[in-house]
């Protein structure tokens, strides 16, 4: 077995080099680059309305949301903001340097997760700004499960973007947040410096979930509007306007470049993911248009990707994002 050795291999994809460390079998990871050359150092909870039972997604959920802001401009944990449609949508803001780190969940999962903790204590450390909000239907949030959609997903976090954190940001999006967080890219191409997927799985919907799925789950999905899944070895709620909605929120059906995102963007996937081909990243990569972009395959990292080192390969991707985004107050004379 080879040990502490960085070795240079080129993987079947037009313009990736690929770095495979071999340092430890728990910290082994393949890291790629779009542009050659371009290496990098390497509980359950329950929605208020509707009742649905969360995979346990963190600890130390607050026993209670009452503050309740319809505009609010400052910051704190569990905020409520006021969505059109007058539902509530929960969040934590901590104010700090731009761009705001914003994170975005996985599915069937909360803003308390280890990967939001892990995120938000990196962020008070640097005095990063931080956010994050329980989608509509989950956690905190108002709304019905049921009713859950990308699309619903994505307005809402376009309109705290805009409302609450109004400034620049990095997207952190892990499992479905990596779809929405491409969205968000896409409506609001200005304010998102940069993109951090953690396992992200665009269009699961389409080629992942629905092609395994027998009849009986189908049907059941269709009459009582959602059902409970296996996927990967863990148990989902789906529901039928996530997945009508879905259909038309597509992103890797494309070819190259086919994706107008053009801000940098990093991807961190296990190689031992069951739930998401790891290949996904690679596609991914290749449907952007954007030219800096950067993949980091953990050997045996699973679909969760909640180790203390896939943390460390988290924050450091996002304090390379933050490094290289300045912003500028040019109201006052001594900036600039």
């Amino acid at each position: 077995m080879l040990l502490g050795f960085v070795l240079s291999a080129t993987i079947a994809t037009t313009g990736v080099e690929a770095f495979v460390s071999l340092s430890a079998p728990q910290s082994s990871f393949l890291r790629t680059s779009k542009f050659s050359g371009s290496a990098i150092e390497a509980g359950p909870i329950f929605a208020q309305n509707g009742g649905l039972n969360l995979r346990n997604a963190g600890r130390n959920r607050p026993s209670n949301l009452n503050t309740f802001m319809s505009a609010p401009v400052k910051g704190g944990l569990s905020l409520e903001y006021l969505t059109a449609d007058s539902t509530k949508i929960a969040y934590d803001f901590i104010p700090g340097n731009k761009p705001t780190v914003v994170y975005l969940p996985s599915f069937n999962q909360t803003r308390f997760g280890s990967k939001a903790s892990a995120l938000q204590t990196w962020c008070k450390r640097n005095k990063q700004g931080y956010f994050a909000a329980d989608y509509y239907g989950c956690g905190g949030s108002g709304g019905q499960y049921q009713d859950g959609t990308i699309s619903r997903w994505t307005r809402d976090t376009v309109a705290l973007i805009e409302n609450v954190v109004k400034g620049p940001v990095l997207l952190v999006g892990s499992g479905v947040g990596g779809w929405v967080m491409m969205h968000v890219a896409l409506q609001r191409p200005k304010l998102v410096k940069g993109l951090v997927g953690i396992a992200p799985t665009p269009d699961f919907t389409k080629d992942v979930v629905l092609p395994e799925l027998d009849a009986d789950t189908k049907r059941k999905i269709k009459e009582t509007g959602m059902a409970e899944i296996l996927w990967g070895g863990n148990t989902y709620t789906i529901s039928q306007k996530l997945i009508d909605d879905a259909s038309d929120q597509l992103v890797l059906q494309g070819g190259s470049k086919s994706i107008g995102i053009t801000c940098p963007v990093r991807l961190i996937q296990g190689l031992g993911d069951k739930e998401i081909p790891p290949n996904r990243a690679l596609k991914i990569c290749d449907v952007v248009a954007s030219e800096d972009v950067v993949i980091t395959y953990v050997k045996y990292g699973d679909h969760m990707l909640d180790e203390e080192e896939d943390f460390e390969r988290m924050t450091a991707d996002v304090a390379d994002l933050c490094s290289k985004i300045y912003e500028f107050d040019l109201s006052s004379p001594t900036s600039g």
